[in-house]
């Protein structure tokens, strides 16, 4: 509108009889008011190319998106070229010379940044083919870590040690790259070293289920392990699982390890030791430290599922009582597995989920802290277990078996009594928390009880 204006002044005054003023501002013809009518006009252009180029045929017919910096660069240069034009046309002035002073000026500043326009290029390069955004994780040359900035001139990446490395982009577009895109899932392989003398086939079921249940790795891929080799000290084991945010891999590494060390410990597996022909070997003994005896007696006395038992049974029990480790993520108990023990928390929190069709496969039945009881159905009557119990937080458990409470029951068939009374009790407040109903058994607890004991 600006435009049509200033050209529309601009022919009144040329052609019309309007006086002398204006020519006296712009001159004779009117050349200074011309070129100001020129001026939007060119910037309208500029746009309008811009849009057509980058917004229509660039981004929606080639699902490309220009960086900001190669619109500016584009439509710097066509006001440079339509620009002088529109000077050549109106005031006469060579654009030969002009072209000729700027292509000498151009390649003197080519030859003094040859660096910098290496790296403005190749930053341009890498916007256009996507090769990387910001939150994705990258390897290059010795430097890995999370892209926070790419610019013009280098990309900015965090360490995993939180420093930032400066990276110019000429000489990320020489080296080798790898990328691991965020939302991706990425994989991830851990190497294991364990005893000759166990069977392969424990060792990849016990690897499988420590890594499965961690925080961070990815759900939508099955966690599997393999051998790897042979190696003198043992065999090699490789545990491969899939995580969508590669940044926190350190950590996931760390926690996978950790729940690997206390599964290998609970199921009497040793790492691979070297071992020589002139000295035996022998398995080191756990080292994880267990309950008092007195701090265990205390925490049964505190159990209200177990208050019926005299203060000897609670004795008895405590002796063999089983004390446990579990790291956080780690599955304790598995929906449908059979079992003749209850867990009692004396440190930490589980977590008790439901099998569902929902995109984790699971829901949120409760929590359990210090002081509860979890599987206890399966003690006493030697039903198959419920539903999953996970470990939030690093859990010490106590285990009560069938064999140490069916001395107990056959000394005195009275408790069965006291014990299934509780259990009504308790089982009422677990209904409660499910989200669907439990059909009513045909027997009730209390013959199972005997049934199941042979009392």
């Amino acid at each position: 509108m600006l435009a049509a204006g200033l050209f529309g002044l601009w022919g009144f005054f040329t052609y019309g009889k309007a006086g002398e003023l204006p020519k006296l501002l712009f001159g004779k013809r009117l050349d200074g008011l011309l070129f100001v009518a020129w001026i939007p006009l060119i910037f309208l252009i500029v746009r309008l190319l811009d849009t057509a180029l980058f917004d229509i045929i660039m981004s929606r017919r080639r699902n490309v998106v220009a960086p900001q910096l190669l619109r500016e660069i584009v439509a710097l240069g066509l006001y440079l070229v339509l620009f002088g034009w529109v000077v050549h046309r109106i005031f006469g002035y060579s654009i030969t010379a002009f072209l000729t002073t700027t292509t000498v000026v151009a390649a003197v500043l080519g030859l003094a940044l040859q660096e910098t326009l290496g790296n403005l290029f190749s930053g341009i390069a890498l916007h256009l083919e996507d090769s990387f955004e910001v939150g994705d994780v990258l390897h290059s040359g010795d430097f890995t870590g999370v892209i926070e900035e790419v610019s013009w001139r280098a990309t900015r990446i965090r360490t995993f040690n939180n420093n930032v490395v400066i990276v110019p982009n000429s000489v990320i577009a020489r080296e080798r790259v790898e990328v691991f895109p965020r939302n991706n899932l990425n994989a991830r392989v851990l190497v294991f070293g364990v005893d000759y003398h166990v069977a392969p086939a424990m060792v990849i079921d016990v690897l499988t289920q420590a890594a499965l249940h961690v925080d961070g790795v990815a759900r939508e891929m099955p966690v599997f392990a393999r051998i790897g080799g042979f190696t003198d000290s043992g065999v090699t084991y490789e545990v491969k699982y899939f995580t969508r945010d590669y940044s926190r891999r350190e950590r996931i590494d760390a926690d996978i390890r950790k729940a690997v060390w206390y599964t290998f410990q609970r199921n009497a597996i040793s790492f691979a030791t070297p071992i020589h022909s002139y000295q035996q070997y022998t398995p080191p003994a756990a080292s994880t430290a267990q309950l008092a005896p007195g701090e265990l007696l205390e925490r049964l006395q505190q159990v209200e599922l177990l208050k019926p038992l005299s203060a000897e049974a609670l004795e008895t029990l405590a002796g063999a009582a089983r004390v446990h480790f579990y790291s956080r993520g780690e599955t304790i108990l598995r929906h449908g597995d059979a079992g003749d023990s209850m867990f009692i928390v004396h440190d930490g929190t589980v977590s008790i989920r439901i099998s569902d069709d929902s995109e984790m496969g699971w829901h949120e039945v409760t929590q359990l802290g210090a002081g509860t009881v979890f599987g206890e159905m399966a003690l006493l009557t030697g039903e198959t277990r419920a539903a999953d119990v996970v470990a939030v937080t690093d859990v010490k458990a106590i285990e009560i078996v069938k064999e140490s409470l069916q001395p107990i029951l056959h000394g005195h068939p009275e408790l069965a009594t006291a014990l299934s009374a509780k259990m009504m009790e308790r089982q009422g407040v677990l209904d409660s928390l499910r989200a669907d109903e439990v059909e009513e058994e045909e027997s009730t607890i209390l013959s199972r009880i005997r049934a199941y004991f042979g009392l």
